[in-house]
């Protein structure tokens, strides 16, 4: 009997790890050389990596382009601007963008823009706020939101807008938390999100959303795993990632976790970590549904990486934010006193009502019917989610009288 059982055993495990997801080696850096707090992203069918702390401890420029249809790097111009590390990126609408960070001497608050068609930068607008490093930097329609970080003065939580069609900035509402450097950010659905980090003698595990309509903070649900600063993360499919870096403790974690958050219902996901211990300050950029992990220090051996690691993310799981001039959704009456109504619509959905100061007020499903009863909401102005069978994501603004 215990033959069998052993057996049994044998298989399960055989099955699950014949249909689990795994981390696959990929080309390191060239002649191995490492860093820390590179630079990192994905644009097309290629990925960056630029800036950062070399092996040899040296604030870099060097540019760096990955072909993953041939496993391969290649040599591009160095990054014109000051040599650094401790920078952030991004990417949008085909182009990525880059700032901050510090050199030998300086913090720096300059704006990069990279074109890959000709492989060339451009200098934009450096934002009037201090010089920092470690900050937030999230691109959503047409807007760079940034800030955290810390520098000359210490940790802060300012934050800031860039817009792309003026080459101006602008102030926003602080982050509502402690201050603090080292953050995780990404967009997820229609807003972006910030927190986690380092401020103090603290690790935080809070989490916040600043709604880019509004330009105000709703702080969040609480990151369910241990607190944490200085990985990485990306976003993809309206989801959100959190990727590897050191714990509550500042140190290593022992493994290299890797999170997906669901902003329709504030809930994290844990899925397959990363080989090995968690990593310092890696980089991570995405090309064609999957994510492509590189680089950071390892906190037992001090060793500066300079390997790769690939992970495939299931293209399914994505969610689709219906944006307004595509959405045929139509909701009535509106202002309303008692019931909302929904045309357009097909299939099953999820929904949420949540205030204009992010509180979730009702949450719960549509069917065939495509009504909901809002006669006990007080008097206001409310935003309705719904997500689909296919997880698309309406979003609209609605008055209860």
């Amino acid at each position: 009997m215990r033959k069998i059982y052993l057996l049994l055993i044998v298989l399960i495990v055989s099955s699950i790890t014949a249909y689990s997801q795994t981390w696959e080696s990929k080309a390191s850096l060239p002649n191995n050389i490492g860093k820390h707090h590179p630079v990192t992203f994905g644009i097309g069918d290629y990925g960056y990596l630029t800036t950062g702390t070399s092996g040899t401890s040296q604030v870099t420029n060097d540019f760096l382009k990955y072909d993953p249809a041939t496993d391969s790097w290649s040599e591009l111009t160095d990054f014109p601007g000051t040599a650094r590390s401790f920078a952030i990126g991004a990417t949008y609408n085909g182009k990525a963008y880059l700032a901050f960070g510090l050199s030998q001497t300086q913090f720096l608050n300059d704006l990069w823009e990279f074109d890959p068609v000709t492989e060339t930068w451009k200098e934009l607008a450096s934002c009037p706020c201090a010089g920092r490093r470690h900050p937030a930097f999230i691109i959503r329609d047409d807007r760079i939101f940034a800030g955290l970080g810390d520098g000359a003065a210490g940790n802060l939580n300012d934050w800031w807008s860039y817009d792309m069609n003026t080459n101006n900035w602008t102030q926003q509402p602080s982050l509502p938390g402690p201050v603090r450097h080292h953050p995780f950010m990404f967009t997820a659905g229609d807003h972006v999100y910030a927190g986690m980090g380092h401020g103090g003698n603290n690790i935080f595990k809070d989490w916040y959303e600043f709604d880019i309509v509004t330009n105000t903070w709703t702080q969040m649900n609480d990151f369910p795993g241990e607190a944490r600063v200085a990985g990485t993360q990306f976003d993809m499919g309206g989801y959100g990632y959190v990727l590897s870096g050191d714990g509550d403790n500042h140190s290593f974690m022992g493994e290299g976790e890797f999170w997906k958050y669901d902003p329709f219902n504030d809930d994290w996901e844990q899925l397959t970590s990363h080989p090995g211990i968690s990593r310092w300050a890696p980089g991570s950029f995405t090309v064609n549904n999957t994510v492509y992990f590189i680089g950071g220090q390892n906190r037992i051996s001090n060793f500066i990486n300079g390997d790769m690691w690939a992970y495939d993310i299931a293209p399914a799981a994505s969610i689709n934010y219906i944006s307004k001039s595509e959405n045929t959704l139509e909701l009535y009456p509106n202002p309303t006193k008692n019931e909302l109504n929904f045309s357009n619509l097909t299939g099953n959905f999820s929904y949420k009502i949540v205030e204009l100061s992010g509180k979730v007020v009702s949450n719960g499903t549509l069917n065939s019917f495509y009504k909901i009863d809002v006669n006990q909401l007080s008097s206001g102005i409310y935003f309705i989610e719904l997500v689909g069978e296919s997880n698309e994501l309406f979003k609209e603004k609605f008055i209860k009288q």
